[in-house]
């Protein structure tokens, strides 16, 4: 599997508990686990993208049946560092906690969707939060490089 290159859409699934520190300007990066937008597409509900990225491990705040999701989305930049995490079964050096798998992919049992992990890296202008219900999404604010704005 190929990293992201520059211009490739990505997303990450904002926890509940974060929401306000990114709108408030108190968290001004994005690190984690993250996903190509292509990947995801096909879930366009909070419970089937929960479940496809195996977001409901212990600890989370985020369960099968959420009404609601907020979504990070921006295009990968030629300066952002995407790495397969690969753990040492299959020739990596990558450890995490479960539901962390190790190859490449969510541990999903519906849906194999391609994983990538980013060390901390600035929020780039142009990035959006999505709102998903069940009914669909909608943008909930753009990132102007200084502060989120609401959607008109």
């Amino acid at each position: 599997m190929t990293e992201p290159g520059p211009r490739t859409p990505m997303q990450k699934v904002i926890p509940p508990r974060l929401l306000v520190p990114y709108l408030s300007g108190k968290r001004t990066i994005i690190s984690g686990y993250v996903y190509r937008v292509r990947d995801c597409d096909r879930f366009t509900t909070p419970a089937g993208l929960v479940g496809a990225l195996d977001l409901q491990f212990e600890g989370s705040d985020l369960v099968p049946g959420v009404p609601e999701l907020y979504i990070m989305r921006w295009s990968a930049r030629d300066t952002d560092t995407y790495v397969v995490p690969y753990g040492p079964h299959t020739g990596g050096d990558w450890n995490d906690a479960p539901p962390f798998a190790g190859n490449g992919y969510t541990t999903s049992q519906d849906s194999a969707v391609p994983q990538f992990h980013t060390m901390p890296m600035p929020i780039p202008a142009g990035a959006e939060i999505i709102h998903l219900t069940r009914s669909g999404e909608r943008l909930f604010a753009r990132y102007d490089g200084l502060s989120w704005r609401p959607a008109a």
